[in-house]
C-alpha cells in the first residue's frame, strides 16, 4: 500500500487529479458534464509536469528529486507515451476555439522553466493555467458565454491556487534564491503566510457572493467547508514538514472542495 501511495505521489498523478476536481467542481456546478475535458486535464496536467521533470532529471542535474524517475525510468517512459497518445486523441475532438485555448495554456506551461526566473511571477504563471484552465474551458467547449460570474469564478479560483501555492514558495526559497524572486523571499515566511490566508480569504468572499447570488446554499457550504481545510492545512505549524505535506496534503485542498461538494449535494 506504501508503494502504491509513493507511486501515485511521486509520479505526479495526485497532481493530475487536483486538477481533474477542480474541472469536474466547475461542471458539477453548471450542471454540465463532459469528460473529454476532464481526461484532457488530467493527462496534460501529468504530461506537462513530468515532461519538465524528465528533462530536468537527464540534462540539468541528477539529485534527490530525480530519484523517483530514474529508479522507475521504463515505467515513467510509458506512462509518458500513453498520455501523449490519449492527450492527443482527445485534443482533436475538441472545438477549434477550445484547441486554441488549450495550445495557449501548453505554451505558458512549456514555458514555465523560462518564465518562472521573471521576478513574482512563478506563482501567478501556475494559478492562471490551473484556473483557467479548470474554468474556462469548460465554458469554450460547452459553447456558453463567459459572462462576470465567470470572470469572477477564474478570479476565484486563482486566489484559490495562490493561497495553497504560498506554502510551495515556503518550502523552496533556498532553491529559488539561485533561480528568481517569491513572495517569502520579499516578506518573511510568516507574512507570506498571512498574504495565503488573505487570498483564501478573497476566494471565499467572491465564490460565496456567486453561490448565494444563485441561492445555492449546498455550494455556498461547500466553499466554507473547503476554505476551513485549506485555512488549517496552510497554517499549520511544522517547522519540519514531511514531503507528505507538500505531495498530499497541500494537493488535496484542490480535491477537497469536489469532495465537500458532492457531500452538501447528498446531506442537504
Amino acid at each position: 500500500m506504501n508503494h502504491l501511495i509513493n507511486f501515485v505521489l511521486s509520479s505526479k498523478l495526485f497532481i493530475s487529479l487536483s486538477v481533474f476536481s477542480l474541472a469536474l467542481v466547475s461542471q458539477y456546478t453548471l450542471g454540465l458534464y463532459d469528460f473529454k475535458i476532464l481526461l484532457l486535464l488530467f493527462f496534460g496536467t501529468f504530461l506537462s509536469y513530468n515532461f519538465q521533470r524528465f528533462i530536468f532529471c537527464y540534462t540539468v542535474k541528477k539529485d534527490l528529486k530525480s530519484f523517483w524517475i530514474l529508479k522507475n525510468k521504463y515505467v515513467f517512459q510509458f506512462l509518458l507515451l500513453i498520455s501523449v497518445i490519449i492527450f492527443s486523441n482527445l485534443f482533436l475532438k475538441l472545438s477549434g476555439i477550445t484547441q486554441l485555448m488549450v495550445l495557449m495554456i501548453s505554451t505558458i506551461s512549456l514555458s514555465y522553466p523560462i518564465l518562472r526566473k521573471t521576478p513574482y511571477l512563478k506563482i501567478f504563471l501556475i494559478a492562471f493555467s490551473w484556473s483557467f484552465s479548470t474554468v474556462a474551458l469548460i465554458y469554450y467547449e460547452s459553447n456558453l458565454v463567459l459572462n462576470s460570474n465567470v470572470v469572477l469564478s477564474i478570479i476565484s479560483r486563482m486566489f484559490f491556487i495562490i493561497a495553497i501555492t504560498i506554502p510551495f514558495d515556503i518550502r523552496d526559497v533556498e532553491y529559488d534564491k539561485k533561480k528568481t524572486y517569491t513572495i517569502p523571499m520579499l516578506v518573511g515566511d510568516k507574512m507570506a503566510k498571512k498574504i495565503a490566508v488573505f487570498f483564501l480569504l478573497l476566494f471565499l468572499i467572491i465564490d460565496s457572493y456567486l453561490y448565494l447570488n444563485n441561492l445555492n446554499f449546498g455550494f455556498f457550504i461547500s466553499t466554507i467547508l473547503c476554505f476551513l481545510y485549506s485555512f488549517y492545512i496552510v497554517c499549520k505549524d511544522n517547522q519540519k514538514k514531511d514531503g507528505l505535506y507538500y505531495s498530499f496534503w497541500l494537493e488535496s485542498c484542490s480535491i477537497s472542495l469536489l469532495f465537500f461538494l458532492i457531500l452538501t449535494s447528498i446531506f442537504l
